[in-house]
């Protein structure tokens, strides 16, 4: 996948992801006490609950105001998974900033501010990292379909499609896989490349529907009952008798008849 990307984020995912994340500490502190957090925050007045309510609204706040940012940078930027990491851990950091500032606050000690960083980094760097890695996961699974899709959809819009008389999709292809059309009364024989081999498809359709079809594409009609695709025309010659043929680039098949009408259309695409 590139390295660059774009997230198109309404501002409910942005609001789902800055509780999402907040949540899982709380709930994650509460069930299985990291690092003893719960023995580490029994000063005060206040419970461990209580603690753990407030450090997580701390959290929603920073979530809330960072991503709103990154969100606005990116519709201007083009942000790289370097980028998006790296905001990641600025988020990571800064949340622990503010915890730490809320524990000593909550203690009433001063001058120890990098000491109490240190142990609330452990609380809150090693816990969120889980659903920071989940929800990174999820963003790459959701990019790497958003490109097989965009993809897909430019391969399609790249074939040619054949419809029948009832509009129903018979065959697609590329361009270039195309050699000619031929008419057969109520029919269109379809001469292609499948790789190397050379193969013919029968479509009921009429030539006017393949003209429309073919003036937008890769198809110049060259006579009443035939299209033929340029590219694989290596050139055009008369014989004894003053008929026009093109002549193909693929051996093995035979010349496709033109009509004067159309050999000065057609030549000047070769």
């Amino acid at each position: 996948m590139d390295n660059k990307f774009k997230i198109k984020e309404s501002q409910l995912q942005v609001f789902a992801y800055a509780l999402i994340v907040p949540a899982f500490f709380l709930v994650f502190s509460l069930a299985y006490n990291p690092f003893d957090i719960h023995g580490f925050y029994t000063f005060g007045t206040h419970t461990i609950g209580t603690h753990l309510v407030l450090m997580t609204a701390i959290m929603i706040a920073v979530l809330l105001i960072t991503r709103n940012i990154f969100v606005a940078i990116q519709k201007k930027t083009v942000v790289t998974w370097t980028h998006y990491i790296l905001w990641c851990l600025s988020e990571l950091v800064l949340m622990t900033a503010f915890v730490s500032l809320y524990t000593m606050l909550s203690k009433g000690i001063r001058g120890e501010y990098f000491s109490v960083f240190a142990d609330c980094g452990k609380f809150v760097i090693f816990s969120l990292c889980y659903p920071y890695g989940f929800l990174i996961c999820l963003k790459t699974i959701r990019l790497k379909d958003e490109e097989l899709s965009r993809r897909e959809k430019e391969d399609d819009r790249s074939l040619v499609k054949f419809y029948d008389e009832h509009k129903r999709l018979k065959l697609s292809i590329a361009p270039s896989s195309i050699l000619y059309v031929q008419s057969e009364f109520n029919y269109v024989k379809i001469i292609y490349l499948d790789g190397v081999k050379v193969k013919e498809f029968l479509l009921r359709a009429s030539m006017k529907s393949i003209e429309e079809m073919g003036n937008r594409r890769c198809l110049a009609r060259c006579q009443r009952s035939y299209f033929v695709n340029p590219e694989h025309v290596s050139v055009l010659r008369k014989d004894k008798e003053g008929f026009i043929f093109a002549e193909m680039n693929i051996p093995g098949v035979p010349p496709v008849p033109v009509s004067k009408p159309y050999f000065e259309a057609l030549s000047a695409l070769l």
